[in-house]
């Protein structure tokens, strides 16, 4: 009898919480390949198959989300930049959209396709056809500049962006070229 009084009692005073828990677990970082290194002395990064080397002085940054590569680049005092290297599948909307989409996060208007197009520095590297451009706007009341660089691989639109104050992103601009240059897939 005094188990069933205790069971009674038990369940009606745990049963009287309407509250609903949830719980976010991180992704595991993806290893980088066995023995390949960065020029900063770091592995290399590795993601579906590619790997690069940045320049010494960009400090990398664990990927995440969708980032499959991320570094910073520092300036004088505390003026910082940010690179990521994204990758989506297909044509990820087309050229236009992407580029129309980084226009506007420096303030500037889109373009058509033809005028995309147009702006486009078209180049080969060792690995890849590389589409480039570069354009200045506003950010936050600052002038922001937008290095950025697209190529396919694997069935996937990859986009590399160095976004941050312009006068460090002109100051990185030959390293953000070799940076991309760089880029190209893993040896086996």
């Amino acid at each position: 009898m005094a188990a069933l009084s205790l069971i009674t009692l038990l369940s009606f005073t745990g049963c009287n919480r309407d509250e609903v828990r949830t719980y976010r677990v991180p992704k595991e970082a993806t290893p980088a390949s066995p023995g390949a290194t960065a020029a900063n002395g770091s592995p290399a990064a590795t993601a579906s198959g590619l790997t690069w080397s940045a320049p010494d002085h960009w400090e990398e940054l664990s990927a995440g989300g969708m980032r499959r590569g991320s570094f910073t680049l520092r300036g004088e005092g505390d003026v910082t930049a940010d690179l990521s290297i994204i990758a989506f599948p297909g044509d990820a909307g087309g050229l236009a959209a992407n580029v129309n989409r980084w226009r506007g996060q420096i303030g500037l208007a889109a373009l058509s396709p033809d005028a995309v197009q147009s702006s486009i520095e078209h180049a080969d590297t060792a690995h890849f056809h590389v589409d480039f451009v570069t354009m200045t706007g506003e950010a936050a009341g600052s002038p922001t500049r937008i290095d950025g660089a697209i190529f396919n691989h694997g069935g996937e639109s990859w986009f590399v962006k160095l976004m941050g104050p312009s006068e460090l992103i002109a100051a990185e601009a030959e390293n953000f070229r070799a940076f991309v240059g760089t880029i190209g897939p893993a040896q086996p």
